[in-house]
């Protein structure tokens, strides 16, 4: 049996993680949601997923504040950073860090699942 990529997603609108998962269950990816940046890091902690999907501006800990964490416990982990706010340093930070990217909301899923397969791609894991 092949392995499906892993994806974790982390947003506080648990609507938009809803239908997410829907669609990479569909596209032939394993999703999971967590609604806050502490569980999060609990799930890198324990299971590292193959991607994450995290919403940059969520309550109590931030997206980017958690993506520093999570760069700390797996570097090489890639994170796909969602936001609805054109914010200079996110995208500036995106552009230098090869294992971080940035989509805008509203998600084109097109866009979304074409990133999601370079990734896999380029990491070398079955879809």
């Amino acid at each position: 049996m092949r392995k499906k990529p892993k994806i974790l997603i982390v947003d506080d609108n648990e609507c938009l993680c809803e239908n997410l998962i829907d669609i990479l269950e569909f596209k032939g990816f394993d999703a999971i949601d967590v609604h806050d940046g502490y569980k999060a890091i609990e799930i890198v902690k324990k299971n590292e997923p193959d991607v994450v999907l995290m919403d940059v501006k969520m309550p109590g800990i931030s997206g980017v504040e958690t993506l520093g964490i999570l760069k700390k416990i797996a570097p090489k982990l890639d994170v796909i950073m969602i936001t609805a706010f054109a914010d200079d340093e996110v995208f500036k930070r995106g552009l230098e860090d090869s294992t971080y990217t940035v989509i805008q909301k509203p998600i084109n899923i097109d866009k979304l699942i074409f990133m999601l397969e370079a990734i896999i791609k380029k990491n070398k894991i079955n879809l």
